[in-house]
């Protein structure tokens, strides 16, 4: 079952993609201003993470010389330790920099949530942020005890509640969905490179940070994870380490699932099913 009561939602320009809201059960009036005051979080995570915006605290991290240093919010300080985190259990496969000395390492977090520049190179917090700033939006409604919503930033969905119809895109015909299902609390992410982008939109490459290669075009991973952050984060993981990331997806209690040409993979490959956060 979906949605059976009646959604308010809307939808905005955020996080470089569209981001829509949605919450049920709810008066209408209530309803808007709870999805207001979610937008109002989302943009302020993206005015701190952004690497297009020259005044947010990533630019001015790319903007430290060699051993500069900068103390960042509490927020942000929160993603550069998951990152680090994640880099060192996925052995450099996930990555917020595309520098390959130092194993793609150029910061160094200090104490009091400062961070030091040790290598050249820049960051892009990217799909990791948006995973963030959709978690910051669904934590915000449910400390609302809004009874049941969604917050979908271009394909990164956190749902709570009542179930929300999730449709994964086919890597080689974007047109069509190669697998559909109903998620419930739970987040859902996809990462790939669609045939019908490739002439115009080369920065959405997913590189490799070992090797600098793109990731092949018809290849899509999407993962199902407690948290968004997580989601994200771990489709980059499958697409490269496919089932060496099993391990990765075990300790984050996540599961997903590999579209390779007209091959479906799912992971872990001890699992049966990939649909335990869905009704």
């Amino acid at each position: 079952m979906t949605f059976t009561s009646k959604v308010n939602k809307r939808a905005r320009p955020l996080l470089g993609t569209v981001v829509e809201i949605g919450v049920s059960d709810t008066e209408a009036a209530e309803a808007q201003e709870l999805i207001s005051e979610s937008f109002l979080k989302i943009e302020n995570i993206e005015r701190a993470m952004s690497r297009f915006d020259k005044q947010s605290e990533v630019s001015q991290i790319n903007d430290l010389e060699m051993n500069g240093s900068l103390v960042v919010s509490q927020q942000l300080w929160s993603i550069l330790q998951l990152s680090e985190h994640l880099t060192a259990l996925s052995r450099g496969v996930f990555s917020i920099s595309a520098a390959q000395k130092n194993n793609g390492r150029i910061l160094k977090l200090m104490d009091e949530r400062k961070v030091c520049r040790v290598a050249a190179g820049s960051i892009d917090l990217g799909g990791i942020a948006k995973g963030y700033a959709v978690d910051q939006a669904v934590e915000y409604l449910q400390s609302q005890s809004t009874p049941s919503g969604y917050v979908n930033a271009g394909g990164d969905i956190r749902v709570f509640g009542a179930p929300h119809p999730i449709f994964v895109r086919h890597p080689l015909r974007p047109s069509e969905s190669v697998v559909s299902l109903e998620l419930k609390d739970a987040a859902f992410a996809t990462s790939a490179i669609y045939h019908d982008e490739k002439s115009y939109n080369q920065s959405g490459a997913v590189l490799d940070p070992r090797t600098g290669r793109a990731v092949p075009f018809g290849v899509s991973a999407s993962v199902m994870a407690p948290t968004c952050v997580m989601a994200d984060a771990l489709t980059k993981c499958i697409l490269m380490l496919k089932s060496e990331g099993d391990t990765l997806l075990h300790q984050f209690d996540a599961r997903g699932f590999l579209v390779d040409g007209e091959h479906v993979t799912s992971y872990p490959r001890t699992e049966k099913t990939i649909t335990s956060y869905a009704n």
